[in-house]
């Protein structure tokens, strides 16, 4: 056994470097589009809609406020960015810090984004602690993840006061043809593809969604289908929980 797998024989350390290597192997052979050579998130990241939800989760933000942002899987930056840039045109106070597991990724972030207010930072956030804050942002990352990954995530909720996440999921006309988090390998396809989704809000994870926040539609492996966008919010006193 050489050197390099007995640093890595420790569970955690194991569970880092399998996801780091998934993701950033898709990242280099572009296996969600782009150029050759480019960081490219995807075409849920680059729908010409994209601008209407960043509105609408800016817009959250300056109603709600928060001012501690934190973001799972902020991949190229493109979704995040234009939320950032709506906040700074009307001076808003915020700190920003946005975790992936691809390192390069995260270099080319950091040295093309970071400031004062934006941090990134390489992690897999389903291993160990992540910062705490007022909001979690997590956009169609979960439909690249096993349900222990995604579980591992939801259990860190509890953590802020609201969650905003993001899940491509087909159109409800197709009934009980398409299943409720049905498990998958983690990797580059989501769940549709296997004609399922993820649905924070039933078996096995049973978050309580408060609303839907912004919906784009978005055909995908011949379905009809909407990136959409959810509001979990945490009880934090009794006089909310009445």
């Amino acid at each position: 056994m050489n050197r390099f797998i007995k640093k890595t024989t420790k569970k955690k350390d194991f569970k880092e470097f399998y996801n780091s290597t998934i993701f950033s192997k898709i990242y280099r052979t572009n296996g969600w589009g782009g150029k050759k050579g480019e960081f490219y998130s995807g075409s849920g990241s680059h729908n010409p809609s994209i601008k209407g939800y960043t509105k609408a989760v800016a817009n959250f933000i300056l109603e709600n406020n928060v001012h501690d942002i934190v973001e799972i899987g902020c991949g190229d930056f493109n979704v995040s960015n234009g939320i950032l840039t709506a906040l700074n045109e009307v001076k808003r106070d915020y700190n920003y810090t946005g975790y992936d597991v691809v390192k390069p990724l995260i270099a080319r972030n950091r040295a093309l984004f970071s400031s004062s207010k934006i941090n990134f930072v390489c992690k897999d956030s389903s291993v160990g602690n992540i910062k705490s804050g007022d909001l979690l942002i997590i956009r169609q990352v979960l439909q690249h993840l096993n349900n222990k990954s995604i579980g591992q995530i939801a259990a860190k909720f509890k953590n802020y006061k609201y969650i905003i996440f993001t899940e491509h999921q087909a159109s409800e006309k197709y009934g009980n043809a398409i299943a409720h988090n049905k498990d998958q390998v983690t990797g580059k396809e989501t769940r549709l593809a296997n004609r399922s989704g993820v649905y924070l809000d039933r078996e096995p994870f049973n978050c309580r969604i408060e609303a839907k926040l912004f919906a784009i539609n978005e055909w995908v492996y011949g379905l009809d289908a909407n990136i959409n966008t959810y509001l979990v919010k945490n009880i934090t006193s009794k006089q909310e929980a009445k």
